[in-house]
Formats: C-alpha cells, sequence, structure tokens
C-alpha cells in the first residue's frame, strides 16, 4: 500500500531562480526503507519538508497517507523544551495520551537512542551529537508510521552512528517506513531502495545493487551524482584492484579476499605484532594553543552545573594539525571554544599564542581574529543577506576595504567550494545546508589567522565537498597555519600530525595517528579506525604486513597496488 505518492511535483523558493524539486514522480510503500541522496543542494533536504508537510509545493500533487514524523538537518531547530524529558513528551502530549503512555514512550525513546541517563537534562547543554539522539527520540514518540531521518548520523561519533542506524532496521522490521536523507554511502547501501536527485531531479530509483556494483555509462542521467558522491569504500577499493565488489562487504571481509593475491615474499610480514611503543605529543617551548589543568562547566557552582572538561593538559605545537575526537559530549567542542576565549575555564588556565585567555587585560576580540572558530553548526552563525557580504563581515571589521578586500573574499569562497561570482549575490537564506556549512567555512578562512579551529567542518556535506575541505585544512596546515579540527570522521583524523582522544572530559590519548590506529586503539573510546588501518590489520592477521603501514584510503589503494604488480 502507497503511504506517499507524488505526481510531476515541482516546488521553488521565493528568492530562487530554478526549482529546488523539479517535476518528481514517485511512491513509497508501507515499511520500505528509502535512503535519499544527492549533492549538496540537490534537494533532499526540501523533499522531506514537502512530504513531511512543511512546504507546499508549487505545481504537482503529493498524497501522504499517515503521519510522517520529520528528524532536522539541525536538531537544535526542532528542540522546544528546556529538559530532555520534556521535550520527548511534546508530540504525545500534543495528541492528547495519557499520562502513563507518555511517561512509557518517554523512557523507551529515550533508552532507544542512549540518552536514558540524560531524561533531567538541559537541553541547552547537550552535545551536538546529544541533540540529534534527543531530535531522533522525539520522532520515535511520536509514534508516526513513517519516519524521515534528515543526516540524522551527521553528528554522531561512529558508536552512536551504528545504533541509530541499526534503530532503523528495527524500525522497518517492524512495519515503518523511514526515509534516511544521507551523504555516507555504506548507510545508503543499508537501505532497499535509493533515490538520487541531481539539480532537483530524480535521477536514479531502485536497489543499492544496481547502483554501486552494475556498471554505468557515463552518459546515464545518474552518472554525474554519482561520480559527485562515490561508492562505498569497500566497493571503490574492490574496483580500483579489479575485484568483484560484494554488497556490505566488511573492510576485514574484503581484506581476507584479496590477501591471497598479496601472499608474495615481498610483502610477507611476521605474525607476531612489532612492540607498540608510546609516541606521545612533540613538545613545544611555545606552544600555539595551551590548555593547562584546565576545566570547565556550564552552569557552574549551580545545581544544574554539567561538567564538560576536567583538568585538562594540553599543549599543541605551532604549525601542528591536531584532530580531537571522542564520543559526543565527550568534550572537544568545549575544549575548541576554550582555545578560542569563546568560554574561560572553571579552573585551569587557556593560552593561545602566549596569551593568557583569563587575563583582564587580553583582548579577546584580536585573539579571535588570530584564531577564528567555525562553530559545530556553523551555518547557524550567517546573518547577512547576501552570501559575499557574509564572508567579507569579518575582514572589514579588521580593516580590508576596496580589492583587497574583494580578492580576500573572492579567493575565501572559492577555497570553500563557491565561486564567487555564482554565489556571491546569492541569498543566504536560499542556499541548501551544505551550501550554508560552505559559506560559513569561507568566512572563517576569510580572517586569515595564524590558528584555524574547526568543529566539524564536514558534517552535512556530500563526500566532494567533504574532500575539498580536508584540501582546505591540508594547504592551511602546510602555509604554518596551526589547525585544530574537532570530527567524528576517522579519516580525517587519520590526516593529522597528532589525534587527541577525548573521554568523559578527559583526554585519553594523544599521539600520532599511525600509533594510535594500529598500537594504543581502545575500542572503550567510542570511536573507530579508518576504513584503510581495519584492511591492513587484517592482512597482518593474515601474515600479510603493509609497509609503510597505511592510514587513509589511498595510502591504502597505492600500497596493494604495488603489491598486487
Amino acid at each position: 500500500m502507497s503511504l506517499i505518492e507524488l505526481r510531476d511535483l515541482s516546488f521553488s523558493y521565493p528568492e530562487s531562480r530554478k526549482n529546488a524539486i523539479d517535476r518528481i514522480t514517485l511512491s513509497i510503500d508501507e515499511g520500505e526503507y528509502v535512503a535519499v541522496v544527492g549533492p549538496n543542494g540537490s534537494g533532499k533536504s526540501s523533499l522531506l519538508r514537502i512530504i513531511s508537510g512543511l512546504l507546499v509545493p508549487g505545481s504537482g500533487t503529493i498524497r501522504v497517507t499517515r503521519a510522517v514524523a520529520l528528524v532536522f538537518q539541525s536538531p537544535a531547530d526542532q528542540i522546544v523544551s528546556s529538559s530532555v524529558e520534556e521535550d520527548v513528551a511534546f508530540g504525545p502530549e500534543n495528541q492528547g495520551l495519557p499520562r502513563e503512555e507518555i511517561r512509557r514512550l518517554v523512557d523507551t525513546s529515550l533508552s532507544a537512542v542512549g540518552l536514558a541517563d540524560k531524561v533531567k537534562s538541559a537541553t541547552q547543554f547537550l552535545s551536538a551529537g546529544q541533540q540529534q539522539r534527543l531530535a531522533v527520540a522525539g520522532a520515535l514518540a511520536s509514534d508516526a508510521r513513517c519516519i524521515a531521518f534528515d543526516e540524522a548520523t551527521a553528528m554522531l561519533d561512529p558508536e552512536a552512528r551504528e545504533k541509530v542506524l541499526a534503530l532503523m532496521e528495527t524500525l522497518v522490521a517492524s512495519g515503518k517506513t523511514v526515509i534516511h536523507v544521507t551523504h555516507d554511502m555504506d548507510e545508503a547501501e543499508r537501505a532497499s531502495r535509493v533515490l538520487v536527485l541531481d539539480e532537483g531531479r530524480l535521477v536514479f530509483d531502485g536497489g543499492p545493487a544496481r547502483l554501486f556494483y552494475a556498471p554505468a555509462s557515463p552518459e546515464a542521467s545518474y552518472a554525474r551524482a554519482l561520480k559527485v558522491l562515490g561508492l562505498p569504500p569497500a566497493a571503490a577499493l574492490a574496483r580500483k584492484l579489479g575485484f568483484e565488489g560484494i554488497a556490505r562487504e566488511k573492510p576485514e571481509d574484503l581484506a581476507a579476499r584479496i590477501a591471497p593475491q598479496l601472499s608474495r615474499p615481498a610483502v610477507k610480514a611476521a605474525r607476531a605484532r612489532e612492540e607498540a611503543s608510546v609516541v606521545e605529543a612533540p613538545s613545544s617551548a611555545n606552544p600555539a594553543y595551551e590548555l593547562k589543568r584546565a576545566g570547565h562547566a556550564y552552569l557552574h557552582g549551580t545545581s544544574s552545573e554539567v561538567r564538560a572538561l576536567r583538568s585538562l593538559d594540553l599543549a599543541i605545537p605551532k604549525g601542528a594539525r591536531i584532530a580531537f575526537v571522542g564520543r559526543t559530549g565527550s568534550g572537544k567542542s568545549t575544549a575548541l571554544q576554550l582555545l578560542d576565549g569563546l568560554v574561560s575555564p572553571s579552573e585551569g588556565s587557556a593560552f593561545a599564542f602566549g596569551l593568557d585567555l583569563s587575563a583582564a587585560d587580553t583582548d579577546l576580540r584580536s585573539v579571535r581574529v588570530d584564531s577564528p572558530l567555525a562553530v559545530q553548526r556553523s551555518e547557524s552563525a550567517l546573518f547577512e543577506v547576501y552570501a559575499a557580504d557574509d564572508v567579507a563581515f569579518g575582514p572589514r571589521n579588521i580593516g580590508l576595504s576596496g580589492k583587497a578586500l574583494v580578492e580576500r573574499v573572492r579567493q575565501s569562497m572559492g577555497e570553500a567550494g563557491l565561486a564567487y561570482d555564482e554565489y556571491r549575490d546569492r541569498l543566504c537564506r536560499s542556499l541548501s545546508g551544505g551550501e550554508k556549512r560552505r559559506l560559513a567555512l569561507a568566512g572563517v578562512l576569510a580572517m586569515g589567522g595564524r590558528g584555524l579551529l574547526l568543529d566539524e567542518p564536514t558534517t552535512a556535506l556530500d563526500p566532494e565537498s567533504k574532500r575539498a575541505v580536508r584540501e582546505i585544512v591540508s594547504d592551511r596546515s602546510r602555509d604554518g597555519t596551526t589547525v585544530a579540527i574537532a570530527t567524528h570522521s576517522m579519516e580525517e583524523a587519520a590526516e593529522s600530525d597528532l589525534v587527541a582522544v577525548f573521554s568523559r572530559g578527559e583526554l585519553a590519548a594523544l599521539c600520532d595517528p599511525e600509533t594510535l590506529f594500529y598500537d594504543r586503539f581502545d575500542p572503550a573510546w567510542g570511536i573507530a579506525r579508518p576504513f584503510a588501518v581495519r584492511v591492513a590489520i587484517e592482512l597482518e592477521t593474515l601474515d600479510i604486513g603493509l609497509r609503510p603501514r597505511p592510514l587513509t584510503e589511498s595510502q591504502l589503494e597505492e600500497a596493494l597496488a604495488q603489491a598486487l604488480k
């Protein structure tokens, strides 16, 4: 039975000259698990908002036979109450359900997303990842027959992400319909059906096996979008090595398949692991950033105090690129804010380029110019009407004007993947979620400071845009900029000079990526090993060691290509 039917549906925003949704026809049945993918700005979020009744199409027809609950791309946009339990109860209360039933729905929904211990917590002081899980709990409590997730795993650590994906499969098994917008092709492959959007048009509708594993001609309608999106990592590696791809193949299983072709003396290694050495962060007599016994508590000294960091010691050498990783709520964002002077230590000290950020005579405005911070939901910081004006705001306020200002804005927008001539006069509110995030990044890049602090800068970006941001970070780091980046992407962390693991507000580990992911990795941290490391470690168990040990997918491909010759 069709739950949702769209016929020749089109929609455009009032300030836009082109359709965000362009003549889409499709139907979704009860109990289906549908992934919606496409490049940034392709219309994915607009489609979900139309299906859930938040937007009215300009032409065509839509029929929805059951209620649809939507989990927004930005979870803060749908949190309406000051406490966790009140927020989850909001929907059931408005349905007029009995109090006992509301209590049951609140408890079961919070347990399902791993927030049972936060039932009395203030929503204001949840991390972005925790807020995302809270939004999912609110949708579950509505008991709708269809739940639409708009990038619902984007801000989650690997452990929490897997729990939400497993929850989606459980919902489908119970007969509910799940529609999941994602930029992660591993996630899309878990669905039974994939819709690919490109420039507002539906260019593919079919199973993930046909999308990812059947050969597609360059003329296929979805070829351009697939080039941006890429394949699931295991499928991409198998294809590059000349092996047949297998749906939902784990890195370890792929390693076992290719191992027989690698068993040659040139790549043979002893089974015994090399003795793991502890490689700590390089010392620096004059670090760019430093935390000394620094702690921070929100609502410090009150009965509602939330402890975010505890006696943290951390020194970041000048010119280094460091990744902050750890579970959602482990203190990563708070640490970045301490380094920028956005929050003050409840105890201990924070320093940026030799300046004590708690000292009365420290000019925090100058600190933030020298160490601009792209906050976790950076698109929420956009406030100008036009895109170029928003990027120009910071440089203009530090004295740039005329041609120098225009050139700085042009360069920064170009770095962020927003061509100046195309985007300068675009209304900020008309941009897609991913485009807004890139615009916010451009505004930070335009400051040109000695430091760069980035909190989840690639969240909500398509794979091609993520690669572009990672290249920006690499370029800035090579130019001598000190970069600290909080991320749930272990691929991003693997490209850094140092990785700092946060756990319950404390520093659990600090070392180079190879040592961390190969020798000192602890599953209790709630993070994951990068794809390349998982493949290489499985090969090591089969007596095949790759040297140097790969951290990134490109390094893995190069090592395997050499071994297969």
